[in-house]
């Protein structure tokens, strides 16, 4: 089963990173950003029960001042909020107009974190006990592969990045913590069935990062300890990959998905 994502409208990112052969690649990022912006935000759920009322592209947004105006036009009302139900409320986070802004501080997560204070929907989300099952569920319809079903660039760029960020969603230390071991498992089985029709479909290792990066963070919080011994043995570049998202390479990752599979085999 596949999912269509197309009831998505999501913003590429780019890591605020200076390492020189991700400058091309960060150039391409802009110039897909740059894009959607200049078009209004179409790709709602359809009958979904709250919509932002302003979105980027529009006059009534270009006449906002500042980030701040953004930031509070994009809020759910209080009375709505807590009646939504969590696939709608993942779904309206995923649309959220200014999750691109997670490129403006020295690490995505850093910038994921300032998304997450500003917006009360992640805010309600992360507090919902079925926010990780609502999310695994979707991540399970998904399949990389779809992308090439797609015919032009610029939607097959917009495609790989809604991945992108539901991972990010998937990757976050507090919702790990939230899902019991059965439900672990599940994710990181997903996670490498991802990893493989990624690199069927031609993704890049940048695109593969947050896969990995959920991955990473589930050994870690299990303390597993073939991937603790590598972990300290490459303390700094782990340390950047966990906790600031930057891309920890080829050999990195294939370290990952070796513990993983070592991990899901001891679970068993």
């Amino acid at each position: 089963m596949t999912c269509n994502l197309k009831a998505y409208t999501f913003i590429p990112c780019i890591p605020n990173v200076k390492i020189t052969k991700l400058r091309t690649m960060k150039t391409i990022f802009i110039l897909l950003f740059s894009i959607v912006l200049l078009f209004p935000c179409n790709g709602q759920v359809e009958h979904s029960a709250w919509d932002f009322p302003i979105k980027p592209g529009s006059e009534k947004w270009k006449s906002l001042k500042s980030h701040l105006e953004k930031v509070n036009v994009c809020q759910i009302p209080s009375e709505i909020l807590p009646n939504l139900s969590t696939p709608e409320l993942v779904k309206i986070c995923l649309d959220y107009p200014l999750l691109f802004t997670v490129t403006f501080f020295n690490n995505m997560q850093q910038g994921f974190e300032q998304n997450r204070r500003e917006f009360n929907g992640f805010e309600e989300l992360f507090k919902r006990i079925d926010a990780g099952e609502t999310l695994i569920n979707l991540y399970s319809e998904i399949n990389p592969g779809d992308v090439e079903l797609i015919s032009t660039d610029l939607d097959k760029g917009l495609f790989k990045f809604r991945i992108f960020y539901l991972e990010i969603l998937l990757s976050q230390d507090d919702l790990i913590k939230s899902l019991n071991m059965e439900k672990q498992k599940i994710l990181l089985t997903e996670c490498l069935t991802k990893v493989e029709e990624k690199a069927k479909a031609s993704f890049s290792s940048f695109q593969m990062l947050t896969t990995h990066l959920i991955m990473s963070r589930i050994l870690l919080n299990n303390k597993f300890s073939n991937f603790l011994i590598s972990y300290k043995e490459n303390k700094s570049k782990y340390d950047q990959f966990v906790y600031g998202m930057y891309p920890p390479g080829n050999g990195l990752m294939k370290e990952i998905q070796v513990f993983t599979r070592v991990f899901l085999s001891q679970q068993n």
